[in-house]
């Protein structure tokens, strides 16, 4: 958590009142929060007096064009919040990392309890200089990511977006079959495909009628179509609900308001309970120290 559904629900938030807005100031108060730079005054120069021309997303990244090239990178690892607020007169939640403020009026507060997540600005590369992006990247052919990918070389080396990325299921079938590794390893391995993680990779494997397990290479024709199609599916389904929020409510959206999607749960987080198609009861395993959630009749 977060995942691509509710990255992309902050982002479509944020940009209805952030874009042409100026920074005034960038407060840092944890400088784990902005590691990336040798210290939160760098990290102050390059934001502060700045316009956000534009607020864009790939994998679980969140991209804020300037005015001047750079972008502000934001990840929000496994627990972090982006808050909107009035002013300084809001009470801070607890964790606040980083305060943003703007010459138009309020702030953009970054929360994060445990700390994984970041904020970067990047530098966009000298002209003509290589960036080395993604193999499975390149297979796109069309869409705004590898335009993301050049500009901002910190996120290179994402795999396919499958919203950003432009990739027909005859080239995705062509990235599983070179992965003899489990399916889920292979959804939720970012540099291979980008957004999905715990949730989502058990909640596509579920429409997909497939178990987590199955190594890649292993499906046929008209299962690599099916997932293909899950993915888009069950990600477009996520975002229009607003994500999930589980039980310790870490993700919110920027208004603090929690998704609903959790509520539309096929197997995950549902250990024991009857599976909505057959009744039997779903089943929890663990996968590289993470829980997975499956139905041991309909995925075969």
């Amino acid at each position: 958590m977060p995942e691509l559904p509710e990255v992309e629900t902050v982002r479509a938030s944020l940009a209805r009142d952030l874009v042409g807005k100026k920074v005034k100031l960038a407060a840092v108060t944890n400088g784990r929060a902005v590691r990336r730079h040798k210290s939160a005054k760098e990290f102050r120069a390059l934001l502060e007096g700045h316009t956000i021309k534009s607020a864009e997303r790939l994998g679980k990244y969140l991209i804020f064009g300037l005015d001047n090239a750079n972008h502000l990178v934001i990840h929000l690892g496994m627990s972090g919040q982006l808050l909107r607020s009035k002013g300084p007169k809001d009470v801070k939640p607890k964790h606040t990392h980083v305060v943003i403020s703007f010459v138009q009026g309020g702030e953009l507060r970054y929360v994060d309890p445990r700390t994984f997540g970041e904020l970067f600005v990047s530098v966009p590369p000298v002209e003509g200089a290589e960036v080395e992006i993604s193999k499975f990247a390149r297979l796109s052919i069309g869409g705004e990511g590898l335009r993301l990918r050049r500009q901002i070389p910190e996120i290179a080396h994402l795999g396919i977006d499958p919203f950003e990325d432009q990739i027909g299921w005859d080239r995705f079938a062509a990235i599983l079959r070179s992965r003899s590794t489990g399916l889920k390893v292979v959804l939720t391995d970012q540099d291979i495909m980008a957004g999905l993680g715990n949730i989502y990779a058990d909640e596509v494997l579920f429409a997909a009628a497939l178990r987590y397990d199955r190594p890649a290479e292993s499906l046929s024709t008209i299962e690599i179509r099916r997932l293909h199609r899950a993915i888009i599916e069950i990600l477009t389904d996520a975002i229009k609900f607003g994500g999930s929020t589980l039980d310790d409510e870490q993700y919110v959206d920027p208004d603090g308001k929690p998704g609903t999607y959790q509520e539309r749960h096929q197997v995950y987080n549902r250990e024991g309970l009857p599976c909505f198609q057959c009744r039997q009861p779903i089943i929890r395993v663990t996968v590289r120290q993470r829980s997975t959630f499956f139905c041991a009749n309909c995925q075969s």
